[in-house]
């Protein structure tokens, strides 16, 4: 019986599919008609079927096939609108961008250019539907906030770009002569130009409506972007009240007092709607109900909002109706109003009470919709997690299996939507439905994915992919399963990683070459770049990330990635000496950086969208290490201070790296120690620690220039901040070498603080003395000694004298042909000797360590620096055995063969203890 209506209802849209073609040549009018018609009911198969068949016509005028991009343009913006599936919207709405450019550039002089302008400003609205809604699905603040940004835009150029389109409508419209008779065909042209201005002046309202819910509820923006729609509202409704787009403007009239808090003049308006007979209202009322339920809600009728919303449901009971936005909200505000009518409703009638809500909200959990996660929440109140029953299970069709799935998915309860799915697939399976069979196997390996058992869904995903690659799920499932594989890559570290990489690749190429005009195409292709650069393979990502489409929702993307792989090979280029392809490689990378950046800007990403943020970093740091830092600050800052209240996450840590990176580079010392401590409160960054390494040697480098200034506050403050910033690198668990902890320890140690340096060479001791790769180094060995004699340094500044002496002899022991662990162990005795209070006796050990080392040195040529300090210290130990006529004596031998003594600092340590004995 339904069969028979289905066929009868489409018999008349078949058969004049079939005949509209030949038609279009003989009455072109019929054509678009059947389009508008078959866009109105959702068949937009058939339209986009209607349309190639019309571009396929030789008999079509050629101001018709000149409309056909137009016509294009319209019907994906429609199908759209009407879309659940957040991923195809985006594809939809880039496709009619391109159909209505193509359109606008090369019949501008058409009438129908005109509207043109009016459905660009509607599909800029649609973007910012769509960005709303990947706001409410995102989990992370940052991205959330940057989609809200990207709505706020879209919805600011929607309103700019109807306002755009108003005024040569309306110039257009006032070129008709007051009177046309019916019979002349300027009268339909007349007509159409003043709807369609009417509508952009409604559509400019409602763009501004919509622009106001992008701003916090409460908010100032939002209160005031309010009052300039309801002004809008208000002079739309005042001259046209009497036509369709004044009863609108009325309806948004509504909204916008209910919105300001008046809901009893809301509702007065909303009820006065309802009650026009006229038929042509049919669509508007079915908002007007949806609204009026809302403010029903805000007023707390709570009761009569469940009994509206249940009307609204029967009236309205199509499928694609109920899966509206209004549908939707509907369903919602129903589950929702029963809900808060709970604590007065009887035990007896609860559980229908509960059906009602747990029904409702199963659809509206199945959708992308501004509803979605207040439906979730309540959902879960009256649907909590139940284990099922394996009798449950096998009684289930597959019908009902796949349906109780889709709601469990739906809940992200993945555990019992994989037991529905098995079950699901086993059915499939006997019934011999391959649709069936994939449809099962694809989401069973989606919510494998999803409990995180990355190669089960792997394998399915896969699978589904090479079996069936005329599928239309099988490109969906090489998205499952190239994640799976990344992932499985970076969980089980200590497995095959290799494989899973091997895994990932040919998968990537394969969905490359088998979809190489989708998405998915794209994305593998993507997904090959990321990994050839890990690999230092640039030539081949470059190749793939040239193949991306330039229609592709990740073109951009493409582009800062693609620039990335110039500059890798770039750098690879200069480390081999080529200068030349250096060069042209840098050259290619800083255009292509310029180029995406620039993409970005004009599509309006706001300076909090992550996308933007990464390829803002990626420019900056090349212009840094191409010399040019002040270009990269210059990029960098006002990007920095736009993150406000949204500061964190990894992007805007790699945003502070770059610019730290950029400060050390133009010698800007203040700045990059501010930098450092944001960077330090943001975390996330990778590079840290060489960064502060890198930092470090300028601080260094500052405090020797203060030095020599004789710039002793300079100095001081410097310090202070020196050691801070020291006692920051330290801290830096991620990104440390052996160089920047040696190097850390030794300035710690340097500035008297040996109980930090003690624990800095610890454990440089624990991370390097067993490492493989560090040990085959050159020199390997040689660091680690620096490293122990540090240690045994600063045990001794430490006062444990008993630690420093034996490891000082352990050394000695190993290392019989090295000075230096015999100069520290000179320096022990020293220590040991104004323990013991000073004194010839206490010093004689030392002074025989000393002159020992003495003889030994005597005879090195050229004298290196330990000699002098060799000598200064027998020196020392003479001054402090109160025999100052022999440490001057040791002194002036020594400067009177070498006056240079090596270097300006060990000769000021010459003097200053000749000027002690002079004064002692």
């Amino acid at each position: 019986m339904a069969l028979g209506r289905l066929v009868r209802r489409l018999l008349p849209v078949l058969a004049l599919l079939a005949t509209a073609g030949a038609q279009a040549g003989e009455d072109p009018r019929t054509a678009w008609r059947f389009l508008s018609g078959l866009r109105e009911r959702g068949l937009f198969e058939q339209a986009n079927d209607f349309l190639k068949a019309l571009r396929a016509d030789p008999a079509l005028p050629a101001r018709d096939r000149a409309l056909l991009d137009y016509e294009d343009g319209r019907t994906l913006i429609d199908e759209a609108s009407r879309s659940n599936d957040l991923v195809l919207r985006r594809e939809l709405l880039e496709d009619a961008h391109n159909k209505l450019g193509a359109f606008a550039k090369a019949h501008g002089d058409l009438d129908e250019a005109r509207e043109a302008l009016v459905q660009m400003a509607r599909l800029l609205v649609e973007r910012g539907h769509l960005a709303l809604l990947f706001s409410e699905e995102a989990k992370d603040p940052a991205k959330k906030e940057a989609k809200l940004a990207e709505a706020r835009a879209s919805f600011t150029e929607a309103r700019d770009a109807y306002a755009k389109a108003i005024d040569p409508l309306n110039a257009a419209y006032k070129k008709f002569p007051g009177f046309i008779p019916e019979s002349d065909p300027r009268r339909a042209l007349r007509d159409q130009t003043h709807a369609t201005l009417l509508d952009a002046m409604l559509q400019k309202g409602v763009s501004v409506y919509e622009l106001a819910q992008t701003f916090p509820p409460g908010s100032a923006d939002r209160k005031n972007t309010i009052k300039s729609a309801l002004d809008l509202f208000v002079d739309l409704y005042k001259n046209y009240r009497t036509q369709n787009v004044g009863l609108a403007a009325q309806m948004w009239q509504a909204k916008c007092f209910e919105e300001q808090g008046d809901e009893g003049a809301a509702i007065g308006i909303y009820k006065a709607l309802l009650e026009h007979g006229d038929p042509r209202l049919h669509a508007l009322q079915r908002i007007v109900r949806y609204f009026y339920i809302v403010a029903l809600a805000k007023r707390k009728e709570y009761a009569l909002a469940a009994d509206q919303a249940a009307a609204w449901l029967r009236i309205y009971a199509r499928p694609e109706e109920r899966r509206s936005k209004e549908g939707l909200g509907v369903l919602y505000e129903l589950a929702s109003n029963i809900d808060k009518q709970m604590p007065g409703i009887s035990s007896a009638d609860r559980p229908k009470a509960v059906k009602q809500i747990v029904d409702s909200l199963a659809l509206v959990v199945r959708y992308a919709s501004p509803y979605k996660n207040d439906a979730l929440a309540l959902l879960k109140k009256y649907k909590p997690t139940a284990a099922l029953r394996a009798e449950e299970v096998s009684r289930l069709s597959f019908a009902d299996a796949v349906g109780q799935a889709d709601e469990a998915i739906a809940e992200h309860n993945w555990d019992r939507a994989i037991v529905l799915l098995t079950a699901a697939l086993g059915k499939a399976l006997a019934l011999h439905d391959v649709d069936k069979l994939n449809l099962a196997r694809y989401n069973l390996s989606f919510c494998y994915y999803m409990t995180k058992n990355y190669y089960e869904a792997a394998v399915l995903a896969e699978h589904l992919a090479r079996s069936y690659p005329r599928g239309g799920l099988s490109p969906k499932a090489t998205s499952i399963a190239m994640q799976a594989y990344a992932d499985a890559y970076n969980t089980y570290k200590d497995f095959d990683r290799a494989s899973d990489i091997t895994r990932l690749v040919d998968l990537a190429r394969y969905t490359a070459e088998t979809w190489p005009d989708r998405e998915e195409g794209d994305d593998a292709r993507i997904n090959l770049a990321q990994i050839y650069v890990g690999r230092g393979e640039y030539d081949l990502a470059i190749k793939a990330l040239e193949g991306v489409r330039k229609r592709s929702s990740r073109w951009i993307e493409s582009r800062n990635r693609l620039g990335s792989a110039h500059w890798g090979r770039s750098r690879v280029a200069d480390r081999n000496g080529d200068k030349t392809l250096a060069a042209t490689e840098a050259d290619a990378a800083v255009a292509l950086l310029k180029e995406s950046l620039k993409d970005r800007t004009d599509a309006k990403a706001a300076p909090t969208d992550p996308g933007y943020m990464a390829n803002v970093g990626d420019l900056a740091i090349v212009y840094t290490e191409l010399g040019k830092p002040a270009d990269a600050l210059a990029l960098l800052n006002p990007v920095i201070k736009a993150q406000g209240n949204v500061a964190a996450g990894p992007a805007y840590a790699r945003l502070l790296e770059a610019s730290l990176s950029a400060y050390i580079a133009a010698n800007q010392v203040d700045q990059a120690i501010a930098s450092m401590k944001t960077l330090e409160k943001a975390g996330g960054a990778t590079g840290k620690a060489q960064l502060y390494y890198k930092l470090g040697r300028l601080l260094e480098r500052d405090l020797a220039n203060l030095q020599a200034k004789g710039d002793m506050a300079g100095l001081a403050r410097t310090r202070t901040s020196y050691k801070a910033f020291l006692t920051t690198l330290v801290g830096s668990k991620e990104g440390q070498s052996y160089e920047s902890l040696q190097w850390a320890g030794d300035q710690l140690l340097s500035l008297g603080d040996a109980e930090s340096a003690e624990k800095v060479y610890h454990r440089v001791l624990e991370q390097f003395t067993s490492a493989p790769d560090f040990l085959q180094q050159q020199n390997g060995a040689r660091k680690l000694l620096h490293t122990r004699l540090k240690l045994a340094a600063a045990l001794r500044l430490n006062g444990k004298l008993d630690e420093a002496d034996s490891l000082v002899e352990e050394l000695i022991a190993q290392n019989k042909r090295f000075i230096e662990p015999l100069m520290e162990r000179g320096l022990i005795l020293e220590a040991r000797a104004e323990k013991a209070g000073g004194g010839k006796t206490a010093w004689n050990k030392t002074l025989a360590h000393w002159e020992r080392l003495s003889r030994q040195v005597e005879g090195i040529r050229p004298r290196p620096a330990f000699y002098y300090e060799v000598w200064y210290h027998l020196a020392w130990v003479h001054y402090k055995r109160n025999d100052p006529q022999k440490a001057r004596q040791t002194l002036m031998g020594v400067m009177r063969l070498s006056p240079s003594l090596g270097g300006a600092e060990m000769k000021a340590k010459y003097q200053d203890l000749l000027g002690r004995l002079k004064t002692g």
